[in-house]
């Protein structure tokens, strides 16, 4: 009886033991690194989902542009200027020690945003007399390293700036108190099948002059 008693209590106990073991099983955690794994998965399905997003993006802007524009891109996939616009700061400064032609110009795509371009570039200015007749000021040759040097980042945005001597006196002499001048630009990309021309009028400013005490 007694025998019978302690296998008893002996079973007990060992069936308590393996309730204990399981009930613990039950309240352990993920394993080792099962977290890391599932963030990660997370993590890389996140980035999946914005790539395709700006996938998309991109394929509306891209099919907008060539539908606005399609000679936009050129033969190579490069974008390509369309037009050369007047930029801020373009005159003719005169001084007591002489003039200069002072251009400034943009070359643009088709929503106006600047791109650069090769050069050479040629310029020519005119003036009118008092009697209205054209008078000739000048014509330069601006070779592609001068033209890639007046690359200039201001305030008003990116243009080329090319600065080049003008003949004083016969600016002097033309007719008004506030002259014009008509500058016309031709410059020459290889991307292009055409030069890129602008014609504009500048205005005549004069150095303000300082009396010494």
């Amino acid at each position: 009886m007694a025998m019978t008693d302690r296998g008893r209590s002996l079973g007990m106990t060992t069936f308590a033991a393996l309730v204990a073991t399981g009930c613990a099983s039950a309240r352990l955690g993920p394993s080792d690194g099962s977290v890391e794994r599932s963030t990660r998965i997370r993590e890389l399905q996140d980035e999946v989902a914005g790539l395709e997003a700006e996938r998309s993006r991109l394929r509306i802007e891209l099919e907008t542009a060539r539908a606005a524009s399609p000679d936009e891109v050129a033969l190579a996939g490069l974008p390509t200027p369309v037009r050369v616009a007047k930029a801020s700061g373009s005159t003719v400064r005169l001084d007591p020690s002489g003039a200069e032609l002072r251009l400034r110009v943009r070359t643009e795509d088709a929503r106006n945003r600047f791109l650069q371009t090769t050069g050479p570039a040629t310029v020519s200015a005119i003036g009118f007399d008092a009697a209205g007749d054209a008078v000739e000021l000048g014509t330069w040759e601006v070779d592609a390293a001068r033209w890639g040097a007046g690359l200039r980042e201001g305030f008003m945005g990116t243009a080329y700036a090319i600065d080049l001597p003008i003949n004083a006196s016969e600016v002097s002499g033309l007719g008004g108190a506030s002259p014009k001048i008509l500058v016309r630009i031709e410059i020459m990309d290889p991307r292009a099948t055409a030069p890129y021309r602008l014609e504009f009028a500048v205005p005549v400013t004069r150095a303000v002059e300082r009396n010494s005490s």
